[in-house]
């Protein structure tokens, strides 16, 4: 029967229930003739698409669903996988990102969470538990998508403690976008021979940790300098104890090794300078966007739960002043040496002016400005240095043109000192002048970086080329290997061995035969298979 001329019940959330999942059984609810029917009654005949993981569109849901479903930004937080994303980002692109989701188009959305320069992967395969599915059918007469499962990095199912099924619908090889529920038919493993003990207690802190950031995502993100601040107190201890920083990343080498193995670790260092280069990004001063998965490797190997993670972060918070407290002791310690300096050359029980006439005004005021420093004038003119300070708040003008000049003093010694250094080492490149003056060319990037680009423009570049060239026939046989290995090892009792099942079985063919030009062997071998 079809009810969508009429005004179909709308159902109502289920235990750790996605809002996919949701649609999906509303979608068998109503008995559409198709997908774009359900998207239509849900968010108007505006919807062109949506998707399983970043639903978007959501201000657009009927009045009806958000009264019975609840707020967009409720379904963005307590049913879709958008918070284990935002831990590591600020408030502001939080609100952005809710944004992308509430609206018609996700933009940029995916390389503001890591997704497309993490190396792990921007699809998120529809994910289920078997035992998960016979629990769901006998309580409430249906199996439906659980949200735990689709976090990303989540393997093991929190319940029973065994590993998750991936649907082979809704993918990128797969056929157009339709809405479904669990089905063994459309579910296949990743896990392809026997797993180790270890292996799979990594796995299952993994899918611990991803659940359990996910939830502090929807109140808490994390200072990104806090914490490469907290990885970098954490590694060293460690390192301390593995003596040396290589032994150190042969652990962390060894601690990726265990999940290396499994979608959708694949890209975590196993190697020790993989290991250093990871650890050593990781630990600075972050640099555009990162993915969860990223700090989930660390923490877990640092720390061991997320929890721990927290406490040293918020036992680092704790320790840092605030700005108030921190601007305060600054001036107790510059008005503390100014005094001790004035001490010097002050005569015991001199008196210090409080009230200071014209005519020393201007020459207080003159002797600055010609480069004269806070320290000679009050030592010439026997005036405290809080009187100095008066004065010059008091002619804010004069105080800036002593800015200013003391400014062009110093930009002109810097550069009189790079370009002397420049002289000294012709044909040198500019970062080889810049570890040779390196205060020098941090003052100028900072205070004067348009000079320092122009001059950078002169001198040779210092590139020699990594002589690195790919090598595509290697690909193409590795590529080829795999793909024979899946075809001589598919399963016995498949009927028919279909190229969604091969796309499936080596997950980088799909991305690797999208380069047109490439891989030709490869192409001919698939080609005499299905063709």
């Amino acid at each position: 029967m079809n009810l969508t001329s009429q005004q179909p019940p709308l159902l109502h959330w289920l235990p750790d229930e996605c809002f996919y999942s949701l649609c999906s059984r509303q979608h068998i609810l109503m008995g559409s003739q198709s997908p774009k029917e359900t998207l239509n009654f849900l968010f108007g005949n505006s919807a062109t698409g949506f998707s399983h993981d970043f639903p978007k569109n959501l201000n657009s849901l009927s009045d009806r669903a958000t009264s019975c479903w609840g707020s967009p930004d409720e379904i963005i937080c307590d049913h879709t996988i958008s918070p284990l994303f935002f831990p590591f980002q600020s408030s502001e692109n939080v609100l952005k990102l809710k944004d992308a989701l509430n609206g018609p188009q996700l933009g940029s959305l995916k390389y503001k969470l890591g997704l497309l320069t993490g190396r792990f992967g921007g699809s998120h395969p529809l994910k289920s538990c078997l035992k998960c599915m016979s629990a769901d059918q006998s309580n409430y007469g249906s199996a439906y998508w659980h949200l735990s499962h689709q976090i990303p990095g989540v393997t093991v199912c929190p319940i029973h403690d065994c590993f998750l099924m991936e649907c082979t619908e809704n993918r990128q090889w797969s056929k157009d976008y339709q809405w479904l529920l669990p089905d063994e038919n459309t579910l296949v493993s990743n896990i392809q021979a026997a797993i180790s003990a270890s292996t799979l207690t990594a796995l299952r802190v993994m899918s611990e940790s991803a659940v359990l950031l996910r939830r502090i995502g929807i109140t808490t993100q994390f200072d990104p300098s806090t914490v490469a601040r907290v990885y970098k107190n954490a590694f060293t201890k460690l390192e301390a104890s593995k003596n040396t920083p290589e032994a150190a990343a042969d652990s962390f080498a060894h601690h990726c090794s265990e999940l290396q193995m499994y979608p959708p670790f694949g890209s975590l260092p196993c190697s020790r300078m993989c290991a250093i280069g990871f650890i050593s990004e990781m630990t600075r001063k972050p640099r555009g966007y990162c993915h969860p998965l990223k700090h989930l490797a660390l923490i877990s190997w640092l720390f061991g739960r997320v929890e721990s993670f927290v406490d040293a972060y918020q036992q680092s918070v704790n320790q840092l002043p605030t700005s108030a407290e921190e601007h305060r002791d600054t001036l107790a310690l510059d008005e503390t040496i100014d005094d001790k300096s004035l001490l010097i050359d002050r005569k015991p029980g001199a008196p210090r002016p409080k009230k200071l006439l014209n005519e020393l005004k201007e020459k207080v005021l003159r002797e600055m400005i010609d480069g004269a420093s806070k320290e000679e004038v009050c030592s010439r003119f026997g005036l405290s240095i809080s009187t100095v300070n008066r004065l010059l708040r008091l002619n804010s003008a004069a105080c800036q043109q002593i800015t200013e000049n003391r400014h062009f003093k110093k930009t002109s010694g810097q550069r009189e000192a790079w370009v002397s250094m420049v002289d000294k080492t012709p044909n040198v490149s500019i970062n080889s002048i810049k570890k040779l003056i390196p205060s020098v060319y941090a003052w100028l990037y900072r205070n004067d970086r348009s000079w320092l680009i122009s001059q950078a423009n002169s001198l040779p570049s210092g590139r020699i080329g990594n002589h690195v060239s790919i090598d595509w026939d290697a690909r193409d046989e590795k590529l080829l290997s795999l793909v024979e290995k899946a075809i001589a090892t598919r399963p016995s009792d498949l009927k028919k061995f279909r190229k969604r099942d091969l796309y499936q079985t080596v997950p980088n063919l799909f991305s690797a035969l999208e380069q047109k030009s490439k891989y030709p062997k490869t192409r001919r071998f698939i080609a005499k298979i299905f063709n």
